[in-house]
């Protein structure tokens, strides 16, 4: 199995998602956008944050059929965060185009806005080959004037690159050198935004600070390496996630960790491995191991030992049970990993974006630990989520403007609609017009627009 890991650290994030753009990569062929935007809704006002200049949606929903472009969206937004994380534009694959109307020489283009405190921003990209042909970042005004310029790069026919800043960084002779020694120093292939290193260029480091660190992508495959570390220095994430192992009854009545010998663990069969981290350890480090990377070896008075998850159940007289975390079922495993999550978005202004929520969940339970997060009015991140479980389809759960459907044209690139810009009845049940076809988003749809939505639209 292909394992990646995800983990988290107590930083105070501002920014929040509000739009996300992408042309010519994987099934989008023209620019296709989605966004965390309100639109003309007045229900559940709790699932909204209001800012001073845009209100945003606290979380969405995403349907769509097998290859209409759900996960497509998720990984295009995940390889504009590589791009800034790497450094460079190479993580794209040369054969991510659009393969589907010869667009094998034009760009593909991703465009990214986000809220920072009172301020509004938008950075984009445009490779081709490999090569940054534009490269660009504003200051959002919302429509009440031009947007300002942050900075603008292009790549000129010969392979000259020009970049212009915008006058806040341009004002004095100083300022105009050290803008073009950086257009001197800049490579095809790396970005901007991760070349500027004065601490003057305070939006940029905003911008590169969030998509470095304000986003958690999660990918089916993807599992959560922190736990024991977490326990042992936050006793309020302890407490979190009992609670809500509890309360979500998968039959777990307590989540703790144990130390067990550290020969023990690793047996006598693994001694490269074994001789590897009690070497890494000594020199004072700990380090995470086991198939998953959620165990922890650590020195601990004086001994070398490994810390691991375990999970306790009660028999009938209520005495309680020690298992393997292993041992517990994929669904109640996959809810464990994403309780780091939620505590995250709890807590802290971050973006969180998971793609295919209900895998190996049961639908019930999977649609009390989203009315947990949807009815939790405290919250300071947002979640968004791809899925293709119709019991969420509720409009006591989700506002329309929250709920998105993804379906291929006819051309056979990706395209993204929003319920609420259709006027369906409140009290319309919204599962059963997804399943049999009306939002589009499932096989044997036509074009969305030429649904006959009459006996649904609100007079």
């Amino acid at each position: 199995m292909f394992i990646r890991v995800f983990r988290y650290n107590y930083i105070k994030f501002d920014p929040m998602l509000i739009r996300f753009t992408v042309e010519n990569f994987l099934s989008f062929n023209q620019e296709t956008e989605f966004n965390m935007l309100t639109g003309e809704v007045r229900r559940l006002p709790n699932h909204v944050f209001s800012f001073s200049k845009v209100d945003l949606l606290k979380s969405a929903v995403i349907y769509g059929a097998n290859g209409a472009g759900k996960s497509n969206l998720v990984t295009a937004i995940n390889v504009l965060r590589h791009i800034i994380l790497d450094k460079t534009v190479n993580y794209i694959p040369e054969d991510s185009y659009f393969r589907l109307d010869q667009n094998e020489d034009k760009p593909t283009t991703f465009e990214i806005e986000f809220l920072s405190g009172k301020n509004g921003y938008a950075y984009g990209i445009s490779v081709y080959k490999s090569a940054i042909v534009e490269e660009w970042m504003f200051k959002l005004n919302f429509g009440k004037k031009p947007d300002d310029i942050i900075f603008e790069r292009k790549l000129k026919k010969g392979g000259q690159e020009s970049l212009k800043m915008g006058d806040k960084y341009s004002k004095t002779p100083e300022d105009k050198i050290l803008i073009k020694v950086y257009e001197d120093i800049l490579e095809a292939d790396k970005p901007f935004l991760t070349t500027v290193k004065e601490k003057k260029f305070k939006e940029i480091q905003d911008a590169r600070h969030w998509l470095e660190t304000g986003m958690f992508i999660i990918f089916p495959r993807m599992h959560f390496s922190g736990l024991v570390n977490n326990f042992l220095n936050d006793d309020r994430f302890k407490s979190f996630t009992n609670e809500l192992i509890c309360n979500l009854e998968t039959g777990i009545k307590e989540i703790d960790v144990q130390t067990i010998d550290f020969d023990l663990y690793f047996g006598e069969d693994n001694s490269a491995e074994k001789d590897r981290v009690l070497k890494k350890i000594r020199g004072g480090e700990s380090e995470s191991v086991g198939d998953f990377k959620n165990a922890l070896a650590m020195i601990e008075g004086g001994k070398p030992v490994v810390k691991k998850p375990v999970s306790y159940h009660a028999d009938p007289n209520g005495k309680k049970v020690k298992f393997e975390l292993y041992e517990e079922s994929d669904g109640t495993l996959r809810l464990i990993d994403f309780i780091p999550l939620l505590f995250l978005i709890k807590n802290y202004q971050v973006t969180v974006i998971i793609d295919e929520i209900d895998q190996s969940i049961h639908p019930s339970l999977l649609k009390e630990f989203v009315t947990k997060i949807q009815n939790d009015s405290e919250r300071f991140g947002q979640l968004i989520f791809t899925t293709h479980e119709s019991n969420l389809l509720d409009l006591d759960l989700f506002r329309q403007d929250e709920i998105w459907f993804a379906e291929k044209s006819k051309g056979c690139s990706s395209q993204f609609y929003v319920l609420s810009d259709y006027d369906v009845r409140t009290d319309f049940d919204i599962r059963k017009g997804y399943l049999s076809g009306r939002f589009g988003a499932i096989p044997f749809l036509g074009n969305l627009k030429d649904l006959k939505w009459g006996q649904y639209v609100e007079e």
